[in-house]
């Protein structure tokens, strides 16, 4: 089995990566043997260095090839695919490059930019997103995705040696484990949607469902045991990563005036420790405004900062002193090779970092090629699909970002609005978000004449579907003077977040037993109620009654005849955080006549105890008019004022989003 495989093997290389491993190979004719450079170094331990990593899986997307103080080892590195101790050449290079001038950070492209800029790979899908599932870069992407921070960057590289393996040796050297798992992976029927068949919500929320398992489980396995690619050759030496938090201001003076900061003069590895460049750097701006200077001070929102600079009620000492504070709190220095960190690292100078990586030389610049080119030509189309799924599932995105946050604070960052009318009613969002889920129902308060088979339901829904990017309102039309309409419209900055609205009412199911929604796949209900009414009453006899939070289904059963019945919820994905400690309560009650108020929780107090949506509504006994508007997000109560003009009693309900409930029935506290 296995002399065949590395038979089909031997045909696939010739034609796999054409120009990169001709070049590889070149460069290794070329190259001297490595038992000849490394050991005059004094150093014999340097062959089992460079088949450490040359021949060994890489992820594409949990590696990170940058300096990051954080990592013991570069996390992308997997199992061995060639055994490399006896088949690595090895060049000596002594090349150093000393950062000249501030390379600048803006936004997660420009990690992803400086990472890249350290591997080699061909033929990679644009849709892939190198180290977008790596800590390191999770971390940038809040950083400056979200808290939108800014910084400048300070780089040097040490490359010392280059090693690179021969590939007319792979059959020989092969992992016959690796080529037995890649037979092993499914193949993908062309016709199949995997994503409709199993959704990344599904793959990781569902560990029973028989796609998945069959299909992209095993390819999923695969990658994170040998990796996506293979190394087939890196530089070795040292780099370092040398960053200041600075404002956006800050950011484009130093864009302006970046030639009158030449760091490469500067001695210390961390160029920010040094006092003239911090004041040439803080008061660049003086020409403008000899006074202020604005630098960043840490604050989460890139919006505190303060005046720094030779200011009337300061001298120099207390500047610098400033200066050290601010410093001290927003840089970083990251290093690869060299010196082990300790104490004194802020003072090491970049010459004795320099001399100490022939020591200590790590993987600075990869050479990759796919693991697909040791695979059957026919199974590479699914290792192209698989790829394109693993990086959906596990790539850091503002999708994935939100999705796996606390719901609390992502249902926090949305807007409620809510409206009443007759016969129609239209809710827009505000300007910068777009709709994500709601409702518009509807009471027809016409009369019932006595005896009429007339079995239209008195009280209906309109569901509020998103329907796509630049949907920002939901309307409900109609002629009708005697349709009383109310609705609540939830409204996210970002077109990704589509709760699933669901609903389902009891037209035309006068012989079912039992009404029922359901969430899709890996998603469950996070607000949701069901309603009954008697054909007969008007809407202050209305039933109302929460769905359970969590749950992925929301059920009537036993319906009876000559009522009206309505579900209506939205879905959320299983992989928000914090879904299962949210509790949806509805408080009611008739003939009230003075302010009301709702709350959460009567047992917890403390920060946890809020409202994090819903809604209020109240109205007359002849339905003349209807208020509802919503509850303020993340604060303890939920207040329904009565109305000044009116005297009689009134129907007020409302809905409330909370954590940690108590489980108690609700009541309201009259004011």
């Amino acid at each position: 089995m296995i002399d065949k495989i590395l038979c089909k093997m031997n045909n696939l290389i010739s034609k796999s990566s054409k120009i990169g491993v001709c070049l590889f190979i070149g460069y290794a004719i070329l190259s001297s043997v490595v038992r000849g450079d490394t050991q005059n170094e004094g150093d014999s331990s340097m062959p089992e260095l460079f088949s450490k990593y040359i021949g060994r899986g890489y992820d594409i997307l949990f590696g990170y090839p940058l300096p990051n103080n954080e990592l013991v080892e570069d996390p992308g590195f997997k199992e061995v695919i060639f055994d490399t101790k006896s088949s690595i050449n090895v060049v000596s290079e002594d090349v150093c490059q000393k950062g000249e001038y501030f390379n600048f950070i803006e936004d997660i492209n420009d990690v992803m930019n400086l990472a890249m800029d350290n591997i080699n790979v061909d033929d990679l899908n644009l849709d892939i997103k190198p180290f977008s599932a790596s800590m390191p870069y999770r971390s940038y992407f809040t950083d400056l995705e979200i808290k939108k921070k800014k910084y400048i960057v300070a780089l040097n590289t040490c490359l010392h040696r280059y090693a690179v393996h021969n590939l007319r040796d792979s059959t020989k050297y092969i992992n016959k484990d690796f080529l037995l798992d890649s037979e092993k992976l499914p193949i993908f029927p062309d016709k199949i949607n995997q994503e409709n068949k199993c959704s990344n919500v599904t793959y990781l929320s569902d560990t029973t469902n028989e796609h998945c398992i069959k299909t992209l489980k095993p390819w999923i396995e695969f990658f994170q045991k040998y990796g996506t690619h293979v190394v087939l050759s890196a530089h070795f030496g040292g780099k370092s990563i040398n960053t200041l938090e600075v404002t956006l201001q800050k950011l484009e003076e130093v864009k302006i005036y970046n030639y009158k900061y030449p760091i490469r003069n500067i001695p210390y590895l961390n160029v920010f420790k040094a006092p003239s460049l911090l004041r040439d750097v803080f008061n660049s701006n003086k020409r403008v405004n000899s006074n202020k200077v604005r630098i960043l001070t840490g604050g989460t929102n890139g919006e505190d900062d303060l005046n720094v600079g030779n200011r009337e009620d300061e001298g120099p000492a207390q500047v610098r002193s400033r200066e050290d504070d601010i410093t001290k709190n927003n840089f970083t220095l990251d290093v690869k090779g060299g010196s082990e960190m300790d104490e004194k690292w802020n003072e090491l100078t970049y010459e004795i970092w320099k001399n100490s990586i022939y020591s200590n030389m790590l993987p600075i610049y990869l050479n990759l090629i796919s693991l697909s080119s040791f695979m059957r030509i026919e199974k590479k189309e699914s290792y192209n699909k698989a790829l394109l799924y693993y990086n959906n599932i596990f790539g850091m995105d503002r999708e994935n970002y939100y999705f796996s946050q606390d719901i609390t604070n992502v249902l926090s960052d949305g807007r409620q609005i809510t409206g009443s009318g007759k016969g129609s009613l239209i809710l827009s969002c505000p300007v910068g978000y777009i709709k994500s889920t709601g409702l518009i129902l509807i009471f027809d308060k016409s009369e019932r004449v006595k005896g009429s088979k007339d079995s239209a339901p008195r009280v209906k829904i309109h569901p509020c579907y998103s329907k796509g990017e630049y949907d920002v309102s939901c309307s409900y039309i109609s002629k009708r003077s005697d349709l009383t309409t109310f609705g609540w419209l939830y409204c996210v900055k970002y077109n990704f977040i589509k709760f699933e609205t669901v609903y389902k009412t009891s037209d035309n199911m006068s012989k079912e037993e039992t009404l029922e929604i359901k969430c899709p796949e890996g998603n469950i209900l996070s607000f949701g109620f069901k309603m009954k009414l008697d054909q007969k009453h008007n809407f202050d006899k209305i039933q109302v009654k929460p769905c359970v939070v969590g749950d992925d289904k929301c059920m009537v059963s036993k319906m009876k005849q000559n009522s009206d019945y309505l579900l209506w919820g939205f879905c959320v994905p299983l992989s928000f955080r914090s879904t299962s400690s949210l509790q949806l309560t509805y408080i009611y009650e008739n003939d009230v006549t003075t302010d009301v108020r709702g709350e959460c929780s009567d047992v917890y107090r403390n920060k946890y105890d809020n409202i994090f949506l819903g809604f209020s509504f109240s109205f007359d006994n002849k339905l003349e008019t209807v208020k509802i508007s919503p509850c303020e997000q993340k604060t303890k109560f939920c207040l329904s004022k009565a109305s000044d003009q009116s005297k009689s009693g009134r129907y007020v309900g409302m809905f409330l989003l909370c954590r940690y409930d108590g489980g108690a029935v609700r009541k309201f506290a009259h004011h």
